[in-house]
């Protein structure tokens, strides 16, 4: 009873400290995690050891991953070549279309950056896109932000996925395939359902006109172009998703088994494409390799607090293992009549909403959760990932920065920001619960 009382209670304790005491998710996890298990008994020397030895763990593929990541997204940036996409794919869109294409476009540009990147990178577009059709910036802002959502929780090399995936041990490239196929509601949710929900808002609110966001065409005219930029995001996923396939297709030890899987390998993936951006939108679009070494490290230091939040995560994980509440926690939740996937989305959902960011919502899950699937197989453990990342994307409000970004970019009041933004993340939240309900229910029947 002891383990179980004390991991509530060091959740609550996490909660506190980041919310009232306003302290670091990365030192209000050490805290938390570092309490729970010197109360269950395991003593000042194990208590540390179990946690840094999560801390290790955890980073050990997904720091790997992010970081790369980081990298990529940064020279797509940098060189141009996200904007050069935004403004091929846009521009040429009809009026009706915008909405498909902007949201698109985020989906894209976002799967390799940090959301507060591909926002600031976007917006100039969207208010852009705006004055030229003659269209509410909300009418662009909204699919723009479902876009992003959507790659940001639900694809690789974005955090939700990696961190869940890293928790619970299942394929990267496993989620990345069921993942795609809950984007498309909950992608569809954002950019189609929500906007047909708020249309009357669009033309009663009052937003900025952007006028000090406006992107120069000049500033384009070095930017590798569409065919050169794409690469650099695809590459990855159709590589994990190789490796996903080819595990299935060829037998183990074969010649393909073995390439298949080499290339398909989570770094591996990242690396090749992270190598690509460097070489092809670094290099071969004109920067001298001073420069685009510069820009690597510039990348690199932006996810520095994105990594110390999913190591901290880890850690936390491994300190319920050690305090064997992982085990109680899979116990209990055996005997109850209530899915997985649900249960794993409402435990992310929670902390999303007391705790505001979605990647230590995510990490936090991800800690409960991984006792609850030890014993399930992949396809089950890759749904529990996807339930947590689309749990974490529910309801932000004012403790997220997310949040204040879109209000003070748009120029709009709290009241709202609520009615829009915090709705619109919510509506692709219920959605992509009840797409991975339904996926779940099928593979009930077909396994």
């Amino acid at each position: 009873m002891l383990p179980v009382l004390s991991g509530i209670a060091a959740i609550i304790v996490l909660i506190v400290l980041i919310v009232y005491c306003k302290l670091h998710p990365f030192v209000a996890l050490i805290i938390s995690s570092l309490g729970l298990g010197l109360v269950n008994g395991l003593g000042t020397e194990k208590t540390v050891k179990s946690f840094t030895t999560g801390f290790g763990s955890q980073l050990s593929t997904t720091g790997i991953v992010i970081g790369l990541g980081a990298i990529i997204g940064g020279m797509l940036v940098s060189s141009g070549g996200a904007e050069r996409i935004a403004n091929v794919i846009v521009g040429k869109s009809k009026k009706a279309l915008i909405p498909l294409a902007v949201g698109l476009v985020a989906l894209i540009i976002e799967l390799p950056n940090l959301f507060e990147v591909t926002f600031v990178l976007l917006i100039p577009i969207v208010f852009s896109v705006a004055k030229r059709t003659h269209t509410s910036a909300l009418y662009v802002a909204i699919p723009m932000a479902a876009g992003m959502m959507t790659a940001h929780g639900l694809l690789p090399p974005g955090p939700a996925t990696v961190i869940g995936a890293g928790a619970i041990g299942v394929d990267l490239g496993l989620v990345s395939m069921i993942g795609i196929v809950i984007c498309i509601p909950v992608f569809a949710a954002g950019v189609w359902l929500f906007p047909k929900l708020m249309q009357r808002y669009y033309l009663r609110y009052q937003v900025s006109d952007g006028s000090e966001y406006a992107t120069k065409d000049d500033d384009l005219a070095q930017a590798p172009g569409i065919l050169k930029s794409l690469p650099s995001v695809l590459l990855a996923p159709v590589l994990l998703i190789i490796g996903t396939i080819g595990k299935a297709v060829f037998s183990k030890g074969s010649v393909g088994y073995v390439i298949t899987q080499f290339f398909g390998n989570t770094v591996v993936a990242l690396l090749l494409s992270a190598l690509y951006a460097l070489i092809f939108l670094g290099l071969g679009s004109g920067m001298t390799a001073k420069k685009t070494l510069s820009q690597s490290k510039t990348s690199l230091k932006g996810v520095v607090n994105v990594l110390l939040i999913i190591g901290a995560g880890g850690g936390l994980k491994e300190m319920l293992q050690s305090t064997g509440l992982s085990d109680q926690i899979a116990t209990t939740t055996a005997k109850w009549a209530i899915p997985t996937v649900l249960l794993a989305w409402l435990i992310a959902a929670l902390f999303r909403v007391a705790l505001g960011s979605g990647t230590v919502a995510v990490a936090a899950a991800a800690g409960i959760v991984a006792p609850m699937v030890a014993q399930a197989d992949d396809l089950h453990k890759a749904l529990a990932v996807l339930a947590i990342a689309v749990g974490a994307m529910i309801f932000s409000h004012v403790n997220d920065g997310a949040f204040w970004l879109f209000q003070e970019y748009l120029d709009m009041t709290v009241p709202q920001t609520l009615k829009t933004w915090s709705f619109l993340v919510t509506v692709q939240s219920v959605v992509g619960l009840i797409a991975l309900l339904l996926v779940d229910a099928v593979i009930g029947v077909v396994v």
